[in-house]
């Protein structure tokens, strides 16, 4: 069989459904991960942010605290049929875990050699990460970092995006289907009673000249910059709404 004959129309290619969201701590990632699609297993990785949502129904939960079990983890939910989504939190603190396995426990110093094994091993998980998201919904959540250059900091544009290596990072939102930032907005609002706090939640989806965001949408169709308080319904809703402005068009 020769290799042409496996092409198709463009609209038979699988579409996969991996989200990248990131955001400082306490900023509403893992609230946002739990709004997905049901059944959803939640794979803990380093913290426990697993406290924000025990309410959540329809969630289960399994810890990951090695690569090799989250490598392990990935492959086997290929043949499940139960899960439609699956939400790694926090897959940024992956890089601490692999860390603390593979040069912490065994005495060792980062070498060059082992930054390129992170590298490898990172780009791996990534990889199942992106195949499994061809039959469900895949969630990688991360702490934010920002890059700079040492005594410039105030002359050059931030560049915020998740915090696991530079050469994993790329490989990361190359392959990632939605790139989502998260924020908590804190306003000091003056009533009758006094001084109240309201504290909001919002997700960066839009262009945006700080933080890395992807939709993969027509590029000519605006989207808006935040949604406030995020769900998984909300995203939806803009991202349904860009496709069928597409068909209309």
């Amino acid at each position: 069989m020769a290799i042409l004959d496996e092409v198709v129309s463009l609209d038979e290619v699988p579409q996969g459904k991996l989200v990248v969201v990131y955001g400082k701590s306490s900023s509403g990632k893992t609230q946002f991960g739990s709004t997905f699609p049901k059944p959803m297993l939640y794979v803990k990785i380093g913290d426990d942010g697993a406290n924000t949502i025990k309410a959540a129904k329809g969630v289960d939960a399994i810890e990951a605290s090695s690569p090799n079990r989250l490598k392990a983890l990935l492959k086997e939910l290929k043949s499940d049929t139960k899960y439609k989504t699956v939400f790694l939190d926090t897959f940024s603190l992956m890089v601490n875990e692999w860390k603390d396995e593979n040069v912490f426990k065994k005495k060792k110093k980062m070498t060059q050699q082992l930054w390129g094994d992170l590298l490898q091993d990172t780009e791996e998980l990534v990889r199942l990460a992106h195949e499994l998201s061809l039959d469900k919904w895949v969630i990688l959540s991360g702490h934010e970092v920002m890059d700079s250059i040492e005594g410039m900091e105030d002359e050059l544009l931030p560049d915020v995006r998740m915090a696991v290596s530079k050469g994993a990072r790329t490989y990361l939102e190359g392959m990632a289907n939605y790139g989502l930032h998260t924020v908590k907005i804190q306003k000091e609002v003056e009533s009758p009673e006094g001084t109240k706090t309201i504290i909001k939640y919002a997700m960066d989806i839009g262009p945006n000249p700080f933080y890395w965001t992807k939709l993969q949408v027509d590029p000519s169709v605006k989207v808006p910059k935040r949604i406030i308080n995020p769900t998984y319904k909300k995203l939806i809703e803009v991202i349904e709404k860009e496709s069928n402005n597409e068909k209309e068009a």
